[in-house]
């Protein structure tokens, strides 16, 4: 006897179409709205760098996928939702006033701040005025370029000198429309300025639209641009820096107001001094063993212990003196190699290990080791490739050391990384030696970040289903000096293999025998199924789609459908 196997419910099928269909009708209104605004949107991405123009006599056919990517990277220079889709606050933003330089080159160079690769071969520059605006007398114009270029001198060791001669370095100017350098003005409103990078000519000369009602002060109900913040905005591309899509910083592209009293943001500061060295550089320490205090004096012996009289006296817990972690019998909060050296972290404490093994007197306290951070736990930490210079994740904000010793401006709110706001720590971090890149764990999510823009990178974050066999909401996470990568949770730890983006079989282990020398355990975790997490991982992404979880005949058929569902709208699966 044949027995068949019952079809999938009319209800479920149902449900499966309508999910489509509304995907469909999203997909096809983003798809209207941003053909509708085509025109405008097409020539301000084009302008400022995020399309390349069109060559003479034809135009170029780009896929929707190209242009989505171009809008959503000019919403993150705008500080917008990086949606990709023309909505009414990226309309909004082609409106707002800015400075006439695109903010990508031709090439789309990736950089973490704002430097182009320009820059003059002296500290010691010359500026003057050549035309000068109807709307300011001139000592006041004279006064907000002086404040201007103090911005930048305070921070680096450039200097700045007025000159009445001709061959001054930097000519500031106010002209109308067309004035013969390529990039003609459009009255008022809109481009404000731009100035051109270091070089000979018109190299590092600063041209303002003199339509525009110059001040120097913004006041409320009157239409009016601050001379002061223009001039310094446009006075970073005369010194070789370009666009940062840094929000606040001063070299991000949009008008913004600043006060008298403005200093010069961290995104900026870093940016000059790679180009022009520091005033004040700050004091690199290098990492030095630990070597506890003594509280005996030279040559002393101890004091005799005195004869116990009855019962002993009791004495309360110091709360400023934190419990130890016992080192056969923890868990590890955060790991990572830093100076080729091996750091566990455990509240306020943390071990160090180097080729011979851990070194003697650890743990100890953070913060007697790494001044300024007066951590309560480490969530995860890593050292940047790129200048070595080390990253704390404590809670919502984190923290830049040098060596041992914090850097100023720190700590920071994990948004500035482009973090959501809502999200409460970082469960790990590392530098994955497969590409090069930053990852951020969190939950059964994770995200890429770009060290060169400073930011999370677009199309994310994405589930940590990707990462086959890795439970959610680890601990630790990190690569060794000898290229494996490491994922911790509880008390033990997975190998990763790079290549075939699994965790290796039989490579689960209890953490503490072989990263803190503990006795062997006889006892070994169960081993994972790879089939178990595939199948897991793809339950966990058709639950996310909305999709009910019925059983085989379901998944078959939901396979498909959530392949074309996520298709639609642009999910990676891509590390």
């Amino acid at each position: 006897m044949i027995v068949e196997k019952p079809g999938l419910p009319f209800c479920y099928l149902t449900l499966v179409l309508v999910l489509l269909s509304h995907a469909e009708a999203s997909v096809n209104k983003d798809s209207r709205d941003l053909v509708r605004h085509w025109e405008p949107v097409q020539s301000y991405l084009t302008q400022y760098g995020y399309l390349t123009p069109s060559p003479q006599g034809g135009g170029y056919l780009r896929t929707e996928d190209k242009l989505r990517e171009a809008v959503a990277r000019m919403q993150k220079f705008g500080g917008i939702p990086q949606t990709g889709v023309v909505d009414d606050r990226t309309l909004e933003l082609l409106r707002r006033p800015r400075c006439g330089m695109p903010d990508l080159s031709p090439s789309d160079r990736v950089r973490r701040y704002a430097v182009q690769g320009q820059k003059w071969t002296k500290k010691d520059l010359t500026w003057r005025i050549k035309h000068f605006p109807r709307t300011l007398p001139h000592h006041l114009v004279r006064a907000e370029v002086q404040k201007a270029f103090k911005v930048w001198s305070d921070v680096s060791l450039l200097t700045f000198t007025e000159t009445q001669g001709a061959t001054a370095d930097i000519v500031v100017s106010f002209e109308h429309g067309n004035h013969g350098d390529g990039y003609a003005f459009d009255g008022r409103g809109m481009v404000l300025a731009h100035a051109f990078f270091p070089g000979e000519g018109i190299g590092g000369d600063a041209h303002f639209d003199a339509e525009e009602p110059w001040s120097e002060k913004e006041e409320s109900g009157i239409d009016s641009v601050r001379l002061f913040a223009v001039a310094a905005h446009e006075f970073g591309h005369s010194l070789g820096l370009s666009h940062s899509s840094v929000t606040g910083a001063l070299m991000n592209p949009f008008y913004q107001y600043i006060q008298d009293n403005f200093q010069l943001p961290h995104d900026d500061t870093v940016a000059i001094r790679m180009l022009y060295g520091s005033r004040n550089p700050p004091r690199f320490v290098p990492l030095s063993p630990y070597i506890p205090p003594s509280t005996r004096a030279p040559g002393r012996s101890p004091p005799p212990r005195r004869p116990a009289s009855g019962a002993p006296p009791t004495h309360p817990k110091d709360p400023g003196q934190p419990l130890k972690p016992q080192t056969c019998n923890t868990t590890f909060d955060a790991i990572t190699v830093i100076r080729r050296q091996l750091y566990i972290f455990k509240g306020k404490y943390f071990w160090r290990k180097d080729d011979k093994g851990l070194m003697q007197n650890y743990p100890v306290e953070i913060n007697r080791f790494f001044y300024g951070g007066e951590f309560e736990v480490v969530d995860a930490v890593y050292e940047r490739s790129d200048d070595t210079k080390i990253v704390f994740f404590s809670g919502p904000e984190y923290w830049l050391f040098e060596g041992n010793y914090k850097v100023p401006g720190y700590p920071r709110p994990l948004t500035d990384l482009g973090l959501p706001p809502d999200l409460k720590r970082i469960d790990a971090a590392m530098v994955w030696g497969y590409n090069g890149k930053t990852y951020l764990f969190a939950g059964d999510q994770y995200w890429r970040y770009d060290e060169r823009e400073g930011r999370v990178e677009l199309d994310y974050p994405r589930h940590m289903g990707m990462w086959r066999g890795v439970p959610t909401n680890i601990d630790a996470a990190f690569q060794n000096t000898d290229g494996i990568t490491y994922f911790f949770k509880d008390k033990k730890f997975w190998q990763f293999n790079d290549f075939h983006m699994r965790v290796e079989k039989n490579k689960t282990r209890n953490a503490n025998e072989l990263w803190l020398g503990c006795p062997s355990r006889t006892e070994e975790p169960p081993d994972t199924n790879d089939e178990d997490i595939e199948e897991s991982s793809f339950k966990t992404y058709i639950s996310k789609a909305g999709l009910p979880l019925l059983g085989s005949n379901f998944l078959t058929i939901a396979s498909f459908i959530g392949t074309l569902l996520f298709s639609r709208v642009k999910v990676s699966v891509y590390l």
